[in-house]
């Protein structure tokens, strides 16, 4: 339980990591995810699956062979009311009242918390047919991490004016280094079809707050 509480967190800071940088208009990105995290590496394959059109996302990530799949659901017009869904093995959960601190505290995306970028135009490579050039980033808690990002994906900013830092271009290729270990996170896939009902939240679920779910999940 306490491994599902710990990837729940994991899944937070990446919808961060993917919204509040830059989208494209309509379709979804398709990611895949190691670690070297022991926690995580007893899961196997993870994937990601951003989807999105001009006014929400939704960021699907696939465990255990679809064992499990949580989804977090994103207003553009309000982020920060989030709606989390899980599915582990039977055990059905609807999140809300997702804080700041969960969602975002020490998100690895979170541009607030971006001390600098330094970007390398020459540094370049092909990443699900868009050529990307590198991105440098560090972070005011000591993290670090380097993006390849893109600016041939047609974007819509998310961007806010009190940020100190902007990411210009959408990542494909993300890789964070933090006292925890290396997550590395690779876009497989990129489409501008978007399947329908990808940010219906489904029924069946039972509703809890962050507080409820984190203490069902070992406290």
């Amino acid at each position: 339980m306490k491994t599902i509480k710990h990837l729940t967190i994991l899944l937070l800071l990446l919808v961060s990591t993917s919204t509040i940088s830059q989208t494209l208009n309509k379709g979804f990105v398709k990611y895949e995810m190691i670690s070297d995290d022991e926690d995580m590496a007893m899961i196997g394959a993870i994937t990601m699956i951003n989807y999105f059109d001009e006014n929400q996302s939704a960021v699907e990530i696939n465990m255990m062979g679809g064992l499990m799949i949580t989804k977090v659901y994103t207003k553009y017009s309000n982020p920060n009311d989030l709606i989390m869904t899980m599915d582990a093995m039977g055990q059905k959960y609807e999140i809300t009242e997702i804080k700041d601190k969960d969602a975002t505290g020490n998100a690895f995306g979170q541009l607030d918390n971006i001390e600098s970028v330094k970007y390398d135009k020459k540094d370049t490579k092909e990443i699900s047919g868009y050529k990307c050039h590198k991105a440098e980033i560090k972070y005011s808690d000591g993290k670090t991490a380097v993006f390849y990002i893109t600016n041939k994906i047609n974007q819509k900013a998310m961007q806010n004016p009190n940020q100190k830092v902007q990411l210009e271009g959408y990542p494909l290729e993300m890789e964070i280094t933090s006292e925890e270990g290396i997550v590395k996170i690779i876009a497989t896939e990129v489409s501008k079809n978007l399947p329908s009902g990808s940010f219906i939240v489904p029924s069946g679920f039972e509703k809890v707050t962050m507080e409820e779910f984190q203490q069902k999940m070992g406290g």
